[in-house]
């Protein structure tokens, strides 16, 4: 996803700009897809957000076609962030991140876009206070670790966070392991636990190198040999 927040790249390098030079006018027999908020428009947005095109990029906002809950709300947020200080912008970014439900594996995305929105508004709002509840709970209970990550390092919002509420997170976030170079010890024992069963299916598999045999799960009578018979 192209969006990006405060503290980002501010300056994309010049093939960014490229997308937003070439840009076509607008015409009623462009095909929709092409409106839609997609990689490539993104992109262009940014790169002329960030190079202080404002009105260029807003203008190819207006152009966006509506599409799936979450396009309209990354058009949103992304209208939020070129729309410093515009309230209605910001409250709109925020309902549109709210009524988002994000399908399973999306967890690290939608985070990023919910933070996304939370900075292009006044956090301490009661509706952005009520996005970060949202938030945190999702992400909670999401269990993923980048997730997890982004929300806990995002100084924002880890300092609108309750104690207890905070706490849980951090212990979530360390159950995932993240960057620790070692397994919690029930996951350890359950890997340990699967190889064991492979180990053994494969000791009772047939040894015939030029037969696939037929299911490895099906008790067999015959055994490999022992490797001390095996020669080169």
């Amino acid at each position: 996803m192209a969006v990006a927040g405060p503290h980002r790249r501010r300056h994309p390098r010049p093939h960014l700009r490229r997308p937003l030079e070439r840009r076509p006018a607008p015409h009623r027999g462009a095909p929709r897809h092409r409106l839609r908020i997609f990689d490539g428009r993104q992109t262009a947005i940014l790169a002329a957000a960030t190079t202080g095109d404002l009105p260029g990029a807003l203008a190819l906002l207006a152009d966006t076609e509506p599409g799936d809950s979450w396009e309209n709300a990354v058009t949103a947020v992304l209208t939020a962030l070129c729309r410093p200080g515009d309230p209605h912008a910001a409250a709109d970014a925020i309902d549109r991140c709210l009524t988002f439900e994000p399908d399973e594996g999306l967890a690290v995305f939608a985070t990023r876009l919910t933070l996304t929105a939370i900075d292009a508004a006044d956090p301490d709002t009661p509706s952005a206070r009520n996005l970060l509840a949202h938030l945190t709970s999702r992400t909670g209970e999401s269990g993923d670790g980048y997730a997890l990550r982004d929300l806990l390092t995002h100084h924002g919002v880890r300092d609108r966070l309750e104690p207890g509420r905070k706490a849980a997170l951090e212990q979530a976030l360390a159950a995932c392991a993240l960057g620790a170079a070692a397994l919690p010890q029930p996951v350890r024992d359950r890997l340990e636990e699967a190889l064991d069963r492979a180990r053994d299916v494969l000791e009772k598999s047939p040894f015939d190198p030029g037969s696939p045999g037929g299911d490895p799960l099906e008790r067999r009578t015959r055994t490999a040999p022992p490797s001390d018979a095996i020669r080169p």
